[in-house]
C-alpha cells in the first residue's frame, strides 16, 4: 500500500457556477471602487471547493480508465487484461493505492503527478490518525498516538486506569436532574471517541451510550466519558491485526439485548463482520423502535447485520471477488 498527498487540493477544483468575492486584503482597488472578483477556480474557504475538487479528481481517474464504485464513491478500481487489479481510495487530499498490478500502480503514480501536484509518502504508515504497522504476521492498525494526544489534551495522562470501558450496571440514562456540564466540550470529546472506535471495537458499545446525550449532557455522562478515557489509558496500544488465513469467507455475528434502555425500553443491536477471518466492520446501535419480544429484538439486529453483509458483498463484486 502506497500513500500520496495532494498539495493544495482544493485549488485544483473547477467551478461550474458563477462565484464572486470581495477583493482580497492588500489589493489596491481604489481606482475601481465597488468592484468584485469573479472566481475562475475554487479557493479554500469556499463551500463548493470540496465538491469541485472531487469532481475534477473523478474525471481524471475515469479518463485514465478507472471505474468509480457506486457503493463507495471514494473507491476507484481498474482491472488489467492480465487479470491484475489496481485500487485507489481517496479522502479529501490523502490517497492510498494498492493492488497486484505493479506496472499499472507505477503508471498511476506518474499520471497523477502530471495532472496534480502530488507528493509520494512511500509505504502506508500513518493515515488520518491511524498507525499502520507491517510485519511478517500481517498488518496491524491502531490509534495509539491519537489516544495519547487525547489523554494529554483532557488532562487524563495521570488518571487511574480502568479495567472496563463502562460499568455493566450503568444507569446514566436516568440522570435527568443531574448537574448540567459544558455541552460543547462534551460534544467535542465524544466526537473524538467516535472516531477512535474505528480501530477499537471493544469501546463501540460504551461510545454508543455516551453519544446519546450530546444534546443535554449531565455530570454523570461526563463521568462515564472519563471512565472510558481511563480504560483507554490502560490499553493505548490495542488495535486490530489483519493476517492471511488462507480464506476469503464472509461472516457476520449479530446480537441484541432486550429493552436494555431504561428511559424508552428500546433494545440495542450489535454486529461484527469478518472477511477471511479478519474483523472488518462492527457497530453498536440502539434500535429505532421498541421491540415487543426478545425474538423481535434479535431479528432486528440480524437484519442490520445482513444489510452490512449485502453492502460488503457489492463492494467485493466491484473487486471481482466472489
Amino acid at each position: 500500500m502506497q500513500q500520496y498527498d495532494v498539495k493544495n487540493a482544493f485549488l485544483h477544483g473547477e467551478l461550474e457556477e458563477e462565484v464572486y468575492m470581495d477583493p482580497p486584503p492588500g489589493f489596491n482597488h481604489s481606482l475601481l471602487p465597488n468592484q468584485v472578483c469573479r472566481l475562475k477556480k475554487a479557493l479554500y474557504g469556499l463551500k463548493q471547493s470540496p465538491r469541485a475538487w472531487f469532481e475534477r479528481f473523478t474525471k481524471a481517474m475515469v479518463f485514465m480508465g478507472y471505474r468509480q464504485s457506486q457503493r463507495d464513491h471514494t473507491l476507484f478500481i481498474k482491472h488489467s487484461i492480465s487479470g491484475g487489479v489496481t485500487i485507489l481510495i481517496v479522502y479529501v487530499d490523502d490517497i492510498i493505492i494498492t493492488g497486484d498490478d505493479f506496472v499499472e500502480r507505477d503508471k498511476l503514480g506518474k499520471r497523477l503527478s502530471a495532472k496534480f501536484e502530488i507528493k509520494e509518502l512511500g509505504k502506508l504508515k500513518y493515515f488520518l490518525g491511524i498507525v499502520v504497522a507491517h510485519s511478517e504476521k500481517g498488518i496491524f492498525i491502531s490509534q495509539e498516538k491519537y489516544i495519547l494526544d487525547l489523554l494529554k489534551e483532557t488532562g487524563m495522562v495521570d488518571c487511574r486506569p480502568c479495567e472496563t470501558p463502562i460499568d455493566l450496571t450503568h444507569r446514566i440514562e436516568n440522570d435527568k436532574e443531574g448537574a448540567t456540564t459544558d455541552k460543547g466540550q462534551y460534544q467535542r470529546l465524544v466526537g473524538k471517541l467516535i472516531y477512535l472506535a474505528h480501530t477499537r471495537p471493544n469501546i463501540a458499545y460504551a461510545v454508543s451510550v455516551v453519544s446519546q446525550f450530546m444534546h443535554n449532557p449531565k455530570d454523570s455522562h461526563f463521568q462515564a466519558v472519563y471512565r472510558l478515557l481511563g480504560y483507554l489509558k490502560s490499553t493505548p496500544g490495542k488495535g486490530i491485526l489483519y493476517k492471511n488465513h488462507g480464506t476469503l469467507n464472509l461472516e457476520c455475528y449479530t446480537d441484541a439485548d432486550y429493552a436494555g434502555a431504561l428511559t424508552d425500553r428500546r433494545s440495542t443491536s450489535g454486529y461484527c463482520t469478518m472477511m477471511g477471518g479478519n474483523l472488518v466492520t462492527w457497530r453498536s446501535k440502539k434500535q429505532s423502535v421498541v421491540s415487543r419480544s426478545s425474538a423481535e429484538a434479535e431479528f432486528r439486529s440480524m437484519a442490520l447485520g445482513i444489510c452490512e453483509l449485502l453492502w460488503m458483498k457489492i463492494i467485493l463484486e466491484d473487486l471481482r471477488i466472489k
